[in-house]
């Protein structure tokens, strides 16, 4: 390997402590915005229209930019520092949100208009999630990604045990254009941290001469040529198009299944956090290898009968405890997917395969979510989300008892990429 490959990208390891505390504190406001914005978004639009088709139109708008320009985002996440791609995303984001609440605040919030703003917000989105979980890897050592990965996690699900009740609380008193205001507001805190703490992180020596359209053929190529690649492209392409894409239909549960309101709506977007925050911290205590292979065993049925009990249940005492168990399952399987890919994969292509992984999972989460909205005109659509969740489970247990997955994970390595740095990888 070069001097310039192995050269470190910012020394010395010890000062990254505090620009990840920095890094990972400054994502609870938007978290929480993020949160009370899902629910509010939701409530607006079928609140509006009265239907789930327009629901589902919505959460595509959303999801869609990222099929393509997520891929597009890895390449650049590999390509430039990615604390100069985050100052731009997050307040482009910042801005989307608050042009939304500005919209529902002055009634000119048509449904032309959301969809609009939703695919503004997806498609920088799309750039901005690749290149925010490559940078973790960034700011810790090696060892201690998964627990890094984790606390991201942990944040997340607490920050959804109260977002949504507060967007509920909201929502009902003050309308729902005040929750994306929130959200809007809470983005000057990463920028702010992106500014001040961040460094500029430059990015691994790479062979002259190659262009950003062979950089991603060789990121895509690594699907074909490494299992454990390809097993998490698998089990997140089942969670993502038959699992999570049941959350835009909650709304629809609370009507017409549980005869519920707004504030019941809140607190069964909440709820689910309790099984997230638990699971983010167990994941944090768990090392390498079996570990995450067991959390893959074990999530992917809980996670099944758990959206299995949501889908067919007729009572909010029935469905609250789905719904934790739906959230400790994604927990699990997500965090165990991600860092996988954070650990175990050529450092050079962290940027294309999380970009890959975005992909995927924001591309086709509302893909799922507009399929079930149009089989919800021949069949009950609660059922086909039962269907869907039955078919998560067998997916994800399969993909960990694949014995070359398992194989790759027990003995991780990273696979040589020809001409990536112009020298061999290293096993590690």
């Amino acid at each position: 390997m070069t001097d310039t490959a192995r050269a470190p990208r910012w020394p010395p390891p010890a000062l990254r402590v505090r620009p990840f505390r920095w890094y990972w504190a400054a994502q609870w406001p938007t978290l929480l915005g993020t949160w009370m914005q899902v629910v509010a978004l939701g409530y607006l639009v079928y609140a509006r229209t009265g239907s789930t088709t327009a629901v589902a139109v919505v959460a595509a708008a959303d999801g869609l930019p990222a099929v393509l320009l997520s891929l597009a985002g890895g390449v650049l996440a590999d390509r430039m520092p990615r604390r100069r791609i985050l100052l731009v995303t997050q307040s482009a984001l910042g801005l989307s949100a608050g042009s939304l609440a500005v919209l529902v605040a002055t009634g000119n919030a048509s449904f032309l208009a959301i969809v609009i703003v939703a695919l503004i917000f997806g498609a920088t989105d799309a750039v901005d999630l690749p290149t925010r979980q490559a940078l973790v890897a960034d700011l810790v050592e090696r060892d201690v990604v998964v627990n890094a990965v984790a606390l991201g996690a942990a944040a997340m699900s607490a920050t959804r045990i109260v977002g949504p009740s507060v967007a509920g609380l909201l929502i009902g008193t003050a309308g729902p254009a005040v929750c994306f205001a929130v959200l809007s507001i809470a983005y000057l805190a990463p920028i702010t941290v992106l500014l001040t703490v961040i460094p500029d992180v430059p990015p691994l020596a790479r062979a002259a001469g190659r262009t950003a359209l062979s950089d991603l053929l060789t990121g895509i190529r690594q699907v074909g040529r490494d299992p454990l690649v390809r097993g998490v492209v698998i089990a997140c392409a089942a969670l993502a198009f038959l699992g999570v894409s049941y959350m835009p239909f909650l709304p629809v549960l609370a009507k017409t299944q549980l005869h519920s309101g707004a504030q019941a709506l809140g607190i069964m977007y909440s709820v689910g956090g309790i099984g997230g925050l638990v699971g983010g911290l167990a994941i944090a205590t768990l090392g390498r290898g079996a570990g995450r292979l067991q959390l893959l065993v074990v999530g992917g049925p809980v996670y099944a009968l758990s959206l299995f009990g949501v889908a067919h249940s007729g009572m909010l005492a029935l469905t609250l405890p789905a719904l934790v168990g739906i959230s400790f399952a994604f927990v699990a399987i997500n965090t165990s997917l991600t860092t996988l890919l954070q650990t175990d994969t050529d450092p050079a292509l962290r940027g294309r395969l999380l970009g890959i992984y975005a992909t995927i999972f924001a591309g086709l989460q509302p893909l799922g979510t507009v399929a079930y909205g149009l089989v919800s005109r021949s069949v009950g659509l609660f059922d086909a989300i039962g269907v869907g969740a039955i078919v998560v489970g067998v997916v994800t247990v399969g993909v960990a008892v694949a014995p070359s997955f398992r194989r790759r994970v027990r003995e991780p390595r990273s696979v040589a990429v020809a001409g990536e740095t112009g020298a061999e990888v290293q096993p590690v």
